[in-house]
């Protein structure tokens, strides 16, 4: 936009495209606080969805005042010339793309408009590793700005040459006392999951998909479980690998205490029940759901892949674990569970550490 005197100036018009829109999904949590904490007197925000959007992640949106659109994802083209359209009804200024296809589909978009694409990347290797998409990255995206959700994203998709303006910018996230539906569950809760109180709970939450690695947790659940007759999972999530899992969960010995939760629009509060919680993805470019975890006072146990040794400091905020290793992570587990003490004291400087690194003072409008 090019500038006016302040009185003359309109909300800048910015609208974001991923291809599904997963209500459970870390990316649509965030566009959502994008969207909720914008100061409406500078920012607009439009949302489309290349895939149909769930009913759920239309409704969080609608919420705070954000209309969702479909532009359908039959072709880039297509997909590109109903964005158009959109642009030009709605005048506005810039394509905001969540992902490499959204991204292609923006580049089209805007072809000889002037309408610049920025690329804010929340993935870790789907460009690097793949040849051909390097190549169309390297080549597009030389001069565009580009935003990384972490180090590890940066370092891992900078594109060969790049001579743009890019940024790292960690997501921010409320604390659970800015909304009573965030509140952690209290013990009296556990009844209705199906859990005894005095059960020691694990807890995942993640979208079942390859490198959310949730065999080698059932795994290593179904070790610890011969140990500590009184221990139990919790799994949060839906995606392709579900019924894969819910299948591998019912073979193990210990399959009676593996509750499959699906996703919950509780999540947060049913980290109440949880007395560790352990991400054991391979591949993550930020880790909301670690942040989540730490801000409800839960110790953590992660795998030391990409992005996680950035939210935690290994042995002071939470404990890492080799990725796919079930003997490390069920020795860091073992040792929460036996000194009660030591996990606490995780918890609290988890806790801390996350309120000073990811504050939600940065959230637009705060």
């Amino acid at each position: 936009m090019p500038d006016l005197p302040l009185s003359d100036r309109r909300p800048l018009r910015a609208i974001f495209v991923d291809v599904p829109l997963i209500y459970s999904s870390g990316i649509t949590q965030v566009l959502s606080k994008v969207a909720r904490y914008r100061p409406k007197d500078v920012l607009s925000v439009f949302v489309a969805s290349l895939d149909v959007p769930q009913k759920s992640t239309v409704e969080l949106f609608e919420s705070v005042d954000a209309r969702v659109e479909h532009l359908g994802n039959a072709s880039i083209l297509q997909s590109a010339l109903r964005l158009r359209k959109l642009m030009r009804s709605e005048s506005l200024d810039v394509v905001v793309a969540n992902s490499f296809r959204s991204y292609l589909v923006g580049k089209v978009a805007t072809l000889f408009s002037g309408t610049p694409v920025v690329y804010w990347i929340h993935t870790i290797n789907q460009l690097k590793t793949n040849p051909i998409k390097n190549f169309i990255f390297s080549t597009l995206a030389r001069h565009d700005p580009l935003i990384y959700v972490s180090e590890a994203v940066m370092v891992n998709n900078r594109p060969e040459g790049y001579r743009g303006e890019d940024t790292i910018i960690y997501n921010s996230v409320e604390p659970p006392e800015n909304n009573p539906d965030w509140q952690p569950y209290g013990g009296q809760k556990r009844r209705e999951f199906g859990l005894p109180e005095d059960a020691t709970v694990l807890g995942y939450m993640a979208h079942f998909v390859y490198y959310k690695d949730h065999a080698t947790l059932l795994h290593t659940f179904d070790v610890l479980a011969k140990k500590f007759p009184k221990l139990y999972l919790l799994l949060l999530g839906n995606g392709p690998d579900h019924d894969a899992m819910v299948r591998l969960a019912s073979q193990l010995d210990s399959s009676d205490r593996i509750l499959f939760l699906g996703p919950r629009k509780d999540a947060r509060a049913v980290l109440g029940l949880v007395d560790i919680y352990v991400h054991v993805a391979t591949e993550e470019a930020f880790g909301l759901a670690v942040i989540e975890a730490m801000l409800a006072q839960r110790p953590v146990v992660a795998a030391r892949a990409f992005a996680l040794p950035e939210l935690i400091r290994d042995g002071e905020t939470g404990l890492l674990f080799e990725p796919r290793n079930v003997q490390d992570l069920a020795e860091k587990v073992t040792r929460l569970i036996e000194d009660p003490v030591y996990a606490a004291r995780l918890a609290q400087a988890g806790e801390e550490a996350c309120r000073r690194n990811f504050p939600q003072s940065r959230l637009p409008g705060k």
